[in-house]
């Protein structure tokens, strides 16, 4: 009787074993309906790419687009002069004249000039001094040929574009260069701050 229990034991484990296993259907590849590679490696694949040749480095949009730097530059320039005089140094005539040269090969490039004067004196004269020292820079300007259109004029007195950074009276003047920028942004990497510098 054991041995016809036994029996049905293993008849019953064997015909629960059989019935639960079933063969797998083989895996039929899928086909892929979107481009998962990204060509020009930017982060971003083909699929979602609108702009496909981005620039290597170019900081770009989510969908794959360079992002345009379109923004106006601006730099000040201190020049000095001696006391109570319009002359320029010879030194002081090269810097002029450098950023002058730099600035015509910029885009709607652009120079303010703020005549300015230590305290001394009244303001009629402080205000004749710094007319004249703005009009030595217009005279250098108009003598290499840049274009004097370009050139903005004023003295301590008028409107003030004295930036915030450059603070009390000297024997001076202050030439703010502007310009234009337009391309593509780059992102920032390890290099960018030793290229500024140069």
């Amino acid at each position: 009787m054991n041995n016809t229990i036994t029996g049905l034991l293993i008849a019953l484990t064997l015909g629960l074993v059989t019935g639960c296993a079933q063969t797998a259907e083989p895996y039929a590849a899928q086909a892929q309906s979107r481009d998962l590679l990204d060509t020009d490696n930017d982060g971003v694949i083909n699929a979602r790419d609108n702009c496909g040749q981005t620039t290597t480095g170019a900081m770009i949009t989510n969908d794959g687009c360079p992002k345009n730097l379109n923004q106006v530059i601006e730099r000040t320039k201190v020049i000095m002069f001696n006391f109570d005089s319009s002359r320029l140094s010879k030194n002081e005539v090269d810097k002029i004249t450098e950023l002058l040269h730099k600035l015509m090969n910029l885009p709607e490039a652009k120079l303010v000039l703020i005549g300015d004067t230590s305290p001394e004196g009244s303001d009629s004269y402080n205000h004749a001094l710094a007319q004249r020292r703005v009009d030595t820079i217009h005279d250098i300007a108009k003598e290499i040929g840049f274009p004097t259109q370009s050139i903005i004029s004023q003295t301590y007195d008028q409107s003030d574009r004295t930036p915030t950074s450059i603070s009390g009276r000297e024997h001076r003047l202050i030439a703010v260069a502007q310009w234009q920028e337009s391309g593509t942004q780059m992102m920032w990497n390890i290099f960018t701050s030793e290229k500024k510098n140069r």
